[in-house]
């Protein structure tokens, strides 16, 4: 019992450090117009609302800003004229930090690193960086990078739309054989995320547009550690090779490909009924829930009957037993590590 205070303990420190807030202006977005620089701020506890004991810190050096109004229920726009100290943030690396000085305060509020070995990419002409959290799969904390996007909104309220791409691709062995049930894990954040290739050695997922490091698993071995670059509104492409024994069992493929699944209703809310069959040479399956970024919310206990009749319901809610929010998700069925389908749902409430 005492391990396990330990370890709700390291977990709840762990939880609010990632996800402490620090009084000082946070940045929302950066772009560049007309080789200057622009900067989007919101106040976080800042009193009295001004900016004149804010600061920002760069490569190049620190300045405070001047004496100007910063409410809390607004967002403001800053260039280098608001600074004591005309400084110019390099569009294509930096790491940039602000802050508020009081008797109280010292760190830092926020960061903004991008370029160079950091995750976030410098923006295009026309793009900006827009600040995004990433949810980690396996720790209860979520982490701030800062996305390149093809739709600016400096001054307003950032919209969910410019700032994701795609990643997309196959897996195949040396004889150009497609190989199914590849893990690729891909970083950030902290705890990797997955994508599994189907039946056909394909996969595909919509993700934040920043830097990635990928890992190519299969069996649990890792064959490949490279890196990606996700670019706004566009499809990064990659064939992965990994120097593997001949797969070629087409009979057992084939009958693999024979798995169902299906649910009804859908769209649904709150629960919708998850119907499948599965080949008769399949051992050990599951079921589990994904959401939109390829984060698993669910994985769902089934018979292992082969009946071509089984179906299990999904009630809306993740392992922690908290309904989730309404939007786009998928059910994969797995057959002895294998994604025998996949399936999209839609949650609306």
């Amino acid at each position: 019992m005492k391990y396990l205070i330990v370890l709700f303990f390291l977990i709840s420190v762990s939880f609010s450090y990632a996800n402490v807030i620090i009084p000082g202006p946070y940045a929302d977005e950066l772009q560049w117009i007309d080789g200057e620089w622009h900067l989007e701020l919101r106040n976080s506890y800042v009193y009295p609302p001004t900016l004149c004991f804010c600061y920002l810190y760069c490569n190049v050096g620190f300045s405070y800003f001047n004496d100007i109004s910063f409410p809390s229920n607004e967002l403001t726009v800053v260039t280098k004229d608001d600074l004591n100290i005309p400084l110019e943030l390099d569009p294509d690396q930096d790491e940039i930090a602000l802050g508020w000085e009081d008797m109280y305060v010292y760190e830092p509020s926020c960061h903004i690193y991008y370029g160079n070995s950091h995750y976030s990419m410098p923006p295009l002409e026309g793009e900006s960086l827009v600040r995004e959290y990433f949810a980690d799969p396996v720790y209860p904390v979520a982490y701030v990078y800062y996305c390149r996007d093809n739709s600016p909104t400096m001054g307003q309220t950032n919209d969910d739309i410019g700032f994701t791409g795609t990643f997309s691709g196959s897996v195949i062995n040396d004889q150009g054989e497609p190989l199914p049930g590849v893990v690729i894990e891909y970083y950030p954040p902290l705890g990797a995320n997955q994508i599994i290739s189907n039946l056909e050695g394909e996969f595909s997922l919509e993700m934040n547009t920043v830097r990635y490091d990928i890992e190519v698993k299969y069996n649990e071995a890792t064959y490949i550690n490279t890196t990606i670059r996700v670019a706004p509104d566009s499809n990064t492409v990659r064939t992965f090779v990994l120097s593997l024994p001949s797969t070629s069992a087409l009979p057992y493929l084939l009958e693999l490909s024979k798995a169902k699944l299906s649910n009804y209703p859908n769209p649904f809310n709150p629960s919708t009924k998850i119907q499948y069959s599965f080949p008769q040479n399949v051992n050990e399956t599951i079921i589990e829930i994904f959401n939109s970024k390829g984060q698993k919310v669910r994985k769902l206990k089934i018979e292992n009957s082969k009946s071509k009749n089984n179906e299990v319901v999904w009630d809306g809610r993740d392992e922690n037993n908290i309904p989730v929010a309404s939007g786009v998700y998928y059910v994969r069925l797995k057959g002895d590590g294998v994604v025998l389908k996949e399936s999209k749902m839609l949650l609306l409430k």
